[in-house]
């Protein structure tokens, strides 16, 4: 297929993709329809159905699009790849999800947070949906990455964990999870979610506190 055809075939495809990100603006993700997209694009419904057919492919777009968010993959692989020690490229790996975190809150962390609670009551509406996804989750292999560091740096004798290093790894994921909760609904929710005691959810900062509790369980103060 010629360059320019190929060129604006995938204009096309993500004008569309823009537009339900538009409109997951202003609904949940899971609630969104065709309906809603070919409304918001201006095309008619047979342009938009000629390039995704159901909503369930216009979603799936909408994650590849997510992961995509940065070139982050590549950044973390230079990071993984470095001569520096366990600790150092730990502390990079959290640099970058603070980073990483930031750009996605503006982007894409309200859709795929929205899609992640759908996800757990339909598994079956997951399945058909990331079966069309291309591209790997950053956040997961961002996760995964630190994670192998930790277990490698222990076998290496960098880390002398003061717990057993399943229960710091499972503190780690059960707190990123929870910041990403509570830092997207006071964020992306118009402020209704507040917490009455008025603290601030600050992404940054709370993942720099992850760290420095994870450094200080792997022996690491």
């Amino acid at each position: 297929m010629p360059k320019v055809k190929n060129e604006y075939l995938e204009n096309k495809r993500n004008q569309i993709l823009d537009a339900a990100f538009a409109v997951c603006k202003r609904k949940p993700a899971y609630d969104i329809t065709m309906t809603d997209i070919v409304s918001e694009t201006g095309m008619s419904q047979g342009g938009v159905y000629k390039y995704f057919n159901n909503i369930d492919l216009v979603l799936a777009g909408l994650i590849d699009k997510a992961n995509l968010q940065g070139n982050y993959m590549e950044q973390i692989d230079e990071i993984m790849e470095s001569d520096n020690a366990s600790d150092v490229i730990l502390h990079n790996l959290f640099l970058i999800s603070e980073q990483y975190f930031s750009d996605m809150l503006i982007s894409y962390n309200k859709i795929l947070f929205e899609l992640s609670t759908f996800f757990a009551y339909h598994p079956e509406r997951k399945e058909r949906i990331n079966k069309n996804v291309t591209t790997p989750s950053t956040f997961g292999y961002l996760t995964q990455c630190a994670l192998n560091v930790i277990i490698t740096g222990v076998e290496r004798g960098d880390f002398v964990p003061v717990l057993p290093v399943k229960d710091i790894m499972a503190f780690i994921i059960a707190s990123f999870d929870g910041i990403i909760r509570d830092v997207t609904l006071s964020k992306c929710y118009a402020g209704n979610n507040i917490p009455e005691s008025g603290v601030v959810f600050h992404e940054k900062n709370l993942i720099h506190c992850l760290y420095i509790s994870t450094m200080t369980m792997l022996g690491k103060n």
